[in-house]
């Protein structure tokens, strides 16, 4: 193979790291915020928030360049996720 091609797959590879470093973080807040929403009686799921987070982040996201269906897609299998480690918490 080509030494461009293997250039781009160790970018890629760096890349994904600090993504699944990045999603880490994101999953150790949720398991906070679980146990705040416990403690305080408040419902896990909160529907506003969650159009919030679709709303901003699929503008943000289409200003890159990058697909509605894919950040929609991303976004809600995230928060399926992290609706399960704050049931966890």
């Amino acid at each position: 193979m080509s030494n461009e091609l293997e250039d781009w797959r160790k970018q890629i590879d760096s890349i994904d790291e600090k993504i699944l470093n990045l999603l880490a973080k994101r999953m150790n807040i949720s398991g906070k915020i679980g146990k705040f929403k416990k403690e305080k009686n408040v419902s896990l799921l909160d529907k506003k928030r969650l159009e919030e987070i679709l709303t901003s982040n699929v503008k943000t996201g289409e200003k890159l360049g990058l697909s509605k269906d894919l950040i929609k897609n991303l976004l809600h299998l995230i928060h399926k996720y992290s609706l399960e480690i704050q049931k966890k918490a």
